[in-house]
């Protein structure tokens, strides 16, 4: 404020000194015209040139404030149209999220009113009818989106998701595979795809799906700078790729084996893939294949179904095969040794070696208490904890795809355990 008064008190000085100067310049002004003569000092010449300016552009000014106040009035009124229709707009997306259909619609409506913006309040709109459970109005504003290629992408998205809440998964999957073609590299539409394919059975068209995700997460990397990829996406991996080899086993053998190959380079212990090929190569008299494969089945996920095929690929004589075993049992996973030792306990017993069988147990009850665990591995769900004795694609209590570890459980009280 005070500078502001400043400046003025300057130009004011300034004008004043100006005009004092001038009025003390001595000299006249002559004008001759039609017979006119007019003579008058220069000051008051310049004086009234300057006035005359002066009041050209007030006039300017005010002829275009009163071209313009019609045109500044609507845009106030513009301003506060949109003012309002952002309003409702916000109340309406704030309703939609407290779950409020009967506010969200009616601010809907108020913002389609207001707005000249049908992207957004068409998107409010359809939020609003889905949450009032009309489908039919939501599904004709997502629809509409995908005549726009920019929006194109989020229509399928939208119509999946109304597919998912109707349950027609193949609706769904359909959307979710347009919405991968727009976007090849979008891991959101490929983890609807993937989880919607898995659940409709369809291993081969999940893989698709699964192999976007990863090359998603492969963009990610670590503090350290190593690129990592969860633990999830391997499971699904093997999983997916040991189903897909059951489809292939009675039509196409050859292909099965490629599969399970695969499903066992993504995870060398998973028992249900080791157990299939096991299975394909002893009835193909394949004894090496079978040896090599269980015995490092063994060394990472001891089980009896894998000591028994063992057992059938090596031939031998039960003192050769316990033998064998006992040098396998070196080799196993330190977390699950002690339940190996339990394992090669009972073939001992079967053959009658009761001083083996004795060394053996008190071998895995050293472990055990070594590692404060006498829990047997049984398959657990890595995400509810839930407990299962054989592998299944879905956890019967989540519901979540290839969850399913084999460990010792965790996360559970021995009650539960032996329940």
């Amino acid at each position: 404020m005070f500078r502001k008064l400043l400046i003025l008190f300057i130009i004011l000085g300034v004008a004043a000194a100006s005009a004092s100067w001038l009025a003390n310049q001595p000299g006249a002004v002559k004008i001759e015209w039609l017979g006119w003569r007019m003579e008058l000092p220069t000051s008051l010449a310049v004086a009234i040139v300057i006035s005359f300016a002066l009041v050209l552009v007030f006039l300017d000014r005010l002829l275009r404030a009163i071209r313009g106040l019609p045109r500044w009035l609507g845009g106030r009124l513009r301003q506060r149209r949109d003012d309002s229709g952002h309003r409702a707009l916000t109340l309406g997306l704030m309703a939609v999220s407290a779950g409020e259909p009967a506010e969200a619609r009616k601010y809907a409506s108020r913002a389609e009113r207001l707005l000249k913006a049908p992207q957004l309040t068409g998107l409010l709109a359809a939020q609003a009818a889905h949450l009032a459970g009309d489908h039919q109005a939501a599904c004709r504003y997502f629809t509409s989106l995908l005549d726009d290629r920019e929006t194109a992408f989020l229509g399928h998205i939208g119509l999946m998701r109304l597919a998912i809440d109707d349950q027609n998964s193949a609706k769904a999957s359909n959307a979710a595979r347009a919405a991968l073609e727009i976007r090849p590299a979008s891991v959101l539409a490929a983890s609807h795809l993937l989880r919607l394919e898995a659940h409709r059975a369809n291993w081969q068209g999940a893989l698709p799906a699964l192999d976007v995700i990863s090359k998603g997460q492969k963009k990610l990397k670590t503090k350290a700078g190593d690129l990592t990829q969860p633990d999830t996406l391997l499971r699904q991996r093997c999983a997916l790729n040991f189903l897909q080899a059951g489809n292939f086993l009675d039509k196409d053998r050859s292909a099965a084996i490629k599969a399970l190959l695969e499903s066992l380079k993504t995870n060398p212990g998973f028992l249900p893939a080791l157990i299939m090929l096991a299975d394909i190569y002893l009835d193909e008299k394949a004894y090496a294949k079978a040896t090599k494969i269980l015995e490092s089945g063994f060394r990472l996920a001891p089980h009896s179904l894998i000591v028994t095929r063992l057992k059938q690929a090596c031939k031998s004589n039960d003192g050769h095969f316990i033998s064998r075993l006992g040098k396998l049992l070196v080799k196993v996973d330190v977390r699950q040794k002690g339940f190996a030792y339990l394992l090669v306990a009972e073939q001992a017993q079967a053959a009658g070696m009761d001083g083996e069988v004795e060394r053996l147990l008190n071998e895995s009850k050293a472990l055990n208490e070594a590692n404060n665990d006498d829990n047997q591995p049984l398959w657990q769900c890595n995400d509810c904890k839930g407990l299962q004795e054989e592998w299944q694609a879905f956890c019967p209590a989540c519901g979540e795809f290839a969850s399913f570890v084999w460990q010792r459980p965790v996360g559970v009280t021995p009650l539960m355990h032996i329940n």
